[in-house]
């Protein structure tokens, strides 16, 4: 099943709602720049590093009550009964990898009356820059990342 950005704003407003702020990340974040490029299989969202750790079986609980299980522990990865999957990451990782800065490098965009808090497109770029040269990725997605990062570059 794909997702959508309808997906997203259900999770992002229940998250919200238990004082959990979000950034959409990953291919459906860069849908906010090239629109539905293709099918989008998860919703990549990140959140404060804490999440990731001690409050985790907070995270975890709120999930299950939300209709969504564990898909994959150590990926931090949920999925409910229509087949939307969630994936979360500590923020920090942009930070370890050279990305960007959330904090600064976050912004707010209204795509069909869906408030988006996500990243700006240079993060993107670097994100899938980066991912493109991991031995897995290259191996599972083929050249998909630099397709990204070639359709931004034409976007900005």
């Amino acid at each position: 099943m794909s997702v959508k950005l309808s997906d997203y704003k259900l999770v992002r407003n229940f998250l919200s709602e238990k004082g959990i702020d979000s950034i959409l990340y990953g291919s459906l974040g860069v849908s906010v720049y090239l629109g539905e490029f293709r099918e989008f299989d998860d919703i990549d969202l990140l959140v404060e590093d804490e999440f990731m750790d001690k409050k985790w079986d907070y995270l975890k609980e709120l999930m299950k009550n939300k209709g969504f299980e564990i898909l994959d522990e150590k990926e931090h990865e949920f999925v409910n009964n229509n087949g939307v999957k969630v994936a979360f990451a500590g923020r920090s990782v942009l930070v370890e990898d050279n990305i960007c800065d959330p904090n600064t490098d976050r912004v707010s965009k209204n795509i069909g009356g869906i408030e988006v808090s996500t990243l700006k497109p240079e993060c993107f770029i670097k994100a899938y820059t980066f991912s493109s040269t991991d031995g897995y990725r290259i191996q599972k997605r083929g050249d998909s990342d630099l397709n990204i990062v070639r359709m931004l570059k034409e976007q900005i």
